[in-house]
């Protein structure tokens, strides 16, 4: 597969009144990101695939999972090489993926793996606006990181955000509550494609939700990254497992819509950086 490349910060326009846009001074637990380094987290969205990822050469997150997510990584401003292989393969082996990505000094979002919309593997960025949210409200930031055509997602009912095409995003503010989140043809409405979830849009969480699978296949589902606390700073983020039952100990959000990560620890050998991944509370 040849070597593609995306530049980070650079992708998707978002509609609405709360645009998504690079957040260079955002803080991710009360840190501010050095002036030389992206905020990056990685959002895994190949429906299907445990993989190994390597940066530049080093693998940084092996037996990575599914509609699983990072937290935000201290990625070194600048052009690197990402391969993702099948889990336990060889460093020698083909990668499944391989692609030249550009980092920002300062960059704050999330790069997904994902099928476009011609079932072609890649990596897309967006940057996440991490600013402040009002009092009883949420962000909600959609993102189209599936191999179908453009789609409407409707929020009780509503289609919220119309015409949703591959790697593009949009979003705004909503009265914090719970939801119904469905997604339908960006033509002619129809039967939702996937089944539609309940969803707890708490009050100062930002909400990045993930459309992932192929429509062809039968596989569309969500998978998204909820940031808490942003009423002030960010201090917490949860992130979910594909699953559709709710669960109380997570205020009410389905677990479709927490991405759950592996509990493990590496080292990104190539730079000398700690990066870790966390399993969302139970």
């Amino acid at each position: 597969m040849g070597i593609r490349r995306i530049v980070f910060g650079l992708v998707g326009v978002v509609a609405g009144a709360a645009g998504v846009g690079v957040v260079a001074a955002a803080t991710v637990g009360h840190a501010q990101p050095e002036q030389t380094a992206g905020q990056v987290r990685v959002v895994h969205g190949l429906r299907g695939l445990v993989a190994d990822v390597y940066l530049d050469g080093t693998l940084v997150l092996p037996t990575f999972r599914p509609e699983r997510a990072t937290d935000p990584l201290p990625i070194p401003a600048g052009d690197h090489l990402v391969e993702i292989r099948q889990a336990g393969a060889a460093a020698t082996d083909e990668p499944l993926l391989t692609q030249q990505v550009t980092v920002p000094a300062g960059f704050v979002g999330s790069v997904v793996a994902h099928v476009d919309a011609n079932g072609a593997a890649r990596l897309t960025a967006f940057a996440d606006d991490l600013s402040a949210v009002p009092p009883g409200q949420a962000r909600v930031v959609v993102r189209h990181a599936a191999d179908a055509r453009p789609v409407n997602v409707l929020l009780n009912g509503e289609p919220t955000y119309r015409g949703l095409a591959s790697d593009a995003e949009a979003g705004g503010l909503v009265a914090a509550g719970e939801y119904e989140v469905a997604v339908t043809r960006g033509r002619g409405g129809g039967q939702p494609l996937a089944a539609p979830q309940r969803v707890q849009f708490a009050d100062g969480t930002a909400n990045f939700m993930y459309l992932i699978g192929s429509q062809a296949d039968g596989t569309l589902g969500w998978a998204a990254v909820r940031v808490d606390d942003l009423a002030t700073a960010p201090a917490r983020i949860q992130t979910g497992d594909g699953s559709t039952e709710p669960s109380a100990q997570n205020n009410g959000v389905p677990a479709a819509l927490l991405v759950a990560v592996p509990a493990a620890a590496v080292l990104a050998g190539a730079f000398g950086l700690r990066v870790r991944v966390r399993r969302a509370k139970s």
